[in-house]
């Protein structure tokens, strides 16, 4: 890990993003700043949205990107435009591969890359002027800086690596200094922020003067709630104020945007399919200001008074009077131009989402009934509804303390800023896989029969599709454990071997092609030297504990030692 005066943490959220920065003297505080939206309320995180021309050329980013577009007069020129919101989650649960695109409003898509590093430009960039004028016009450039880059825990390793790219791409580091990016686990950095926090920094009903981290063997779970995703971990406070991971980084896909969907879809059949796509395809930017008032709804555990747009009020019109729309409609009123949801019908929205975070929890609590989780922490800008609070209260709250900070929406993004200065505050953790290497291996009838074969220069046959496990699925890795791997040529003048990696949710595999395998990444590593024929040996040392799988590969025959990179995103 580089040592660095200056830490920036970038918290790239679906919903909304930010950044902190804090400098590595004693009594520095992570310093957040405010973002206008051009009401007379400031924010600490801005609209994740990102705006490009008709040539493919950034524009704006954040809220100038929503201003921007939503007052083009020009219902033409906004189509030509690119604007993209809560792309976030267009590396949830895909494949991922470097040349992927992602759809913008207008229907047409751009290289996903193209988006994501353009963002954390964007966001590299404002952090560097910020911290300039608030230090005397002291310059500072990306490469003074070791940046923290948070994640969801539940992305699969080829979208981590997706981001690590995006982030080389966009100028926070570089390839030949990868070490001044750390990646960054959301609910782990959530819970590094919340297990020092003084007790005025949490709205709860009863607390104590003490906080986590000075209390070795204090359990915890961290429910952390964004736009997009929920993610869920669960702690222990060990010595030093480390902390040890109990289950596997856990959740689901129903962040905050799965109510929003349900919002959209109930007035999508309140005035037709056909009179909803009508007002989206032509007026998008009026669209786009109702979803953002929805948004905003989520806060509230009471009626909504949503402002219905002009132009869907004069589609509608065209068929037939506002008011029959309502005619016969649960949950919702016409109110001369706006449209009221009662409390009911607004809970509703709210249903399948809170029934997949509940049923995340519980199953976590199944799974470790000797668990003594005391408190469970709820953090992100969805855990601002009043709704989602009341409901894991009750279904939780007779056996577990509901704790939420203040400001539950900048606990991930200051914890970051923390965890970049001291990775190794997440002391282990629990591996939600089994992960191997695909090996070749003499053929032994008695084992290998039926499975698929290769024959060497000499004639001697190998199983080609044998399993060696490094760490398997429940089995706690420590920060800085390494996992080794030896595997010998099958070749007599074999200039390089090719290691294919695997994961599984099985605990016990011996064949990469017994099914439920999923083939997670490739790798080659060079053997120059080929005197000794076979009679030579590679180790592939594979480090589990951090956020991102590292390797290191040592060719013994040279005595040559050097990083191997696991490619995710090349799994051919």
């Amino acid at each position: 890990m580089a040592d660095s005066a200056l830490y920036i943490a970038i918290d790239f959220g679906t919903s909304y993003s930010g950044y902190a920065f804090r400098f590595d003297t004693q009594h520095d505080q992570a310093f957040l700043p405010c973002w206008n939206h051009g009401g007379s309320q400031k924010q600490g995180k801005t609209c994740t949205c990102i705006l490009f021309d008709e040539h493919h050329s950034f524009m704006h980013f954040g809220y100038e990107a929503l201003k921007t577009y939503t007052k083009q007069s020009s219902r033409q020129q906004a189509k030509k435009w690119y604007l993209f919101e809560n792309f976030k989650m267009e590396l949830y649960g895909k494949v991922i591969n470097r040349h992927l695109k992602i759809t913008a409003k207008n229907g047409k898509q751009m290289k996903a890359m193209t988006v994501f590093s353009e963002s954390l430009k964007y966001l590299k960039d404002h952090a560097l002027n910020k911290i300039t004028i608030h230090t005397n016009n002291k310059s500072y450039d990306a490469s003074d800086a070791t940046w923290v880059l948070t994640i969801p825990a539940i992305w699969d390793p080829a979208a981590k690596q997706f981001m690590r790219e995006a982030a080389i791409e966009a100028g926070l580091v570089t390839k030949s200094d990868p070490e001044r990016l750390v990646i960054a686990l959301e609910p782990e950095a959530a819970s590094v922020y919340c297990k020092q926090l003084p007790t005025d920094g949490f709205i709860a009903e009863c607390r104590t003067e003490e906080t986590m981290e000075n209390d070795p063997g204090k359990q915890y779970m961290v429910v952390d709630c964004g736009g997009g995703t929920i993610d869920i971990t669960v702690h222990e406070v060990v010595e030093e104020g480390r902390l040890k991971e109990l289950h596997a980084a856990s959740g689901n896909g129903m962040g905050g945007e799965a109510v929003d969907r349900k919002f959209i879809s109930f007035l999508r059949s309140v005035f037709t399919e056909k009179v909803f796509d009508e007002f989206e395809q032509e007026y998008p930017s009026q669209a786009l200001r109702l979803k953002h008032e929805i948004e905003i709804s989520k806060s509230f555990d009471g009626p909504v008074l949503l402002d219905c747009p002009t132009k869907l009020q004069e589609i509608a019109s065209r068929k037939k009077s506002l008011e029959s729309y309502f005619e016969g409609v649960e949950g919702v009123e016409w109110e001369d131009g706006q449209i009221l949801i009662n409390e009911k019908q607004l809970r509703s929205f709210f249903d399948e989402s809170l029934k997949a975070t509940v049923d995340s929890i519980k199953r976590i609590l199944r799974s470790n009934p000797e668990l003594s989780i005391e408190y469970i922490m709820v953090v992100g800008g969805y855990a601002e509804s009043r709704i989602l609070i009341n409901c894991l209260k009750e279904k939780f709250g007779s056996r577990h303390e509901i704790l939420c900070p203040v400001d539950p929406q900048t606990a991930v993004i200051k914890g970051a800023v923390l965890y970049g200065q001291k990775p190794s505050v997440v002391k282990s953790r629990i591996s939600a896989l089994t992960y191997g290497i695909r090996r070749c291996q003499r053929y032994n009838e008695l084992i290998h029969k039926g499975k698929s074969t290769m024959v060497n220069s000499l004639g001697e046959v190998y199983c080609n599709v044998c399993f060696d496990p490094l760490v398997t699925k429940g089995e706690s890795v420590l920060f800085d454990e390494v996992r080794s791997f030896k595997s010998w040529p099958v070749e007599t003048k074999q200039k390089s071997m090719r290691f294919t990696f695997y994961s599984t949710q099985k605990k016990k595999v011996k064949f990469v092609d017994e099914g439920n395998l999923t083939r997670m990444a490739s790798l080659t590593v060079d053997m120059p030297k080929t005197n000794r024929d076979m009679d030579r040996v590679v180790i592939l040392n594979i480090q589990f504990g951090f956020t991102e799988m590292k390797a290191t590969a040592i060719d013994v025959d040279s005595g040559e030692t050097g990083s191997v990179t696991l490619d995710f995103m090349n799994t051919s």
